[in-house]
């Protein structure tokens, strides 16, 4: 076999292996930012206790676990052990339950790294695993009755890649398109928050970064950065919103609406039908 097809071999599915693939996921998950804190391996341990998928494990099965998931994880890294799990894993029910052990782990110190929220979108879509169970694993995954999933890990930088593309398409803004770009940031709820300074430091960054390597190259990347369709539709919303300013759409902006749509893979209708909406409300 070769590459990731000896992962996606689908194997019978028995209790031990079960275990296996779950301690496997939690691995990943106390993994994922490089370090190990104490309130994650107690994380793991209660999940063993009291999860039933764990009710006849015997404690040195569960240290040969995860001694056998840390060595795999060493020897192929992250994606492909991910790729490992969904192969092992064929019914959806098991592997929503990977997905549920990694959000527990990686929330249990009641933050979430950068790195650790890039490892779960992973997860969800090599898994396959629905969005409204996403929710659900972050809706059970609670400390001291606080949500795990925080609004500032909300894809921030994507949505604004999306204005400032949209605003220039050709890699330039005038002294006057600045100022407009910055006041529609900050009035938007959606990117409420935002340091004008910090605002400003990014948008050079960003506009030096089309004008070298181009907008396409930034649309290819764009669709991981917004794992989820409703952060999709608002990155579609917030373009249209930023060309529509003026009350009319031009040839260029059009084209690159739908360059956006496509990176995006949203629907045509229904992105045809937010772009009237959102014209409609500047004329």
């Amino acid at each position: 076999m070769k590459g990731l097809e000896r992962y996606t071999q689908h194997e019978e599915i028995t209790v031990a292996s079960l275990q296996r693939w779950l301690v496997e996921a939690m691995v990943l998950a106390a993994a994922s930012d490089g370090r190990l804190d104490e309130r994650q391996t107690l994380e793991m341990s209660r999940i063993v206790a009291s999860w039933p998928e764990f009710h006849d494990a015997a404690t040195e099965d569960v240290a040969e676990m995860l001694q056998r998931g840390l060595q795999s994880l060493q020897a192929d890294g992250f994606h492909v052990r991910i790729h490992a799990i969904a192969g092992a894993l064929p019914r959806y029910a098991h592997r929503v339950l990977a997905f549920r052990a990694a959000v527990a782990i990686i929330c249990s110190d009641g933050e979430l790294a950068n790195e650790e929220m890039g490892l779960l979108r992973d997860m969800q879509k090599i898994l396959g695993v629905a969005e409204a169970d996403v929710q659900r694993a972050f809706e059970d995954a609670r400390v001291n009755g606080n949500p795990l999933l925080p609004a500032d890990i909300e894809p921030v930088e994507a949505y604004l890649d999306c204005l400032l593309m949209a605003a220039a398409v050709d890699h330039h803004l005038a002294d006057e398109e600045w100022a407009t770009v910055v006041a529609f940031v900050l009035s938007r709820p959606e990117l409420e928050g935002i340091d004008e300074d910090r605002l400003r430091s990014f948008i050079d960054t960003r506009l030096r970064a089309y004008s070298r390597d181009g907008i396409d190259t930034r649309l290819e990347s764009l669709a991981e950065d917004l794992p989820y369709a409703s952060q999709r539709e608002t990155a579609f919303g917030l373009a249209a919103s930023m060309v529509a300013v003026d009350g009319e759409l031009d040839e260029r902006e059009i084209r690159f609406l739908t360059k956006l749509r496509r990176a995006l893979e949203l629907d045509e209708a229904q992105s045809a039908l937010v772009l009237d909406g959102v014209v409609g409300q500047y004329r």
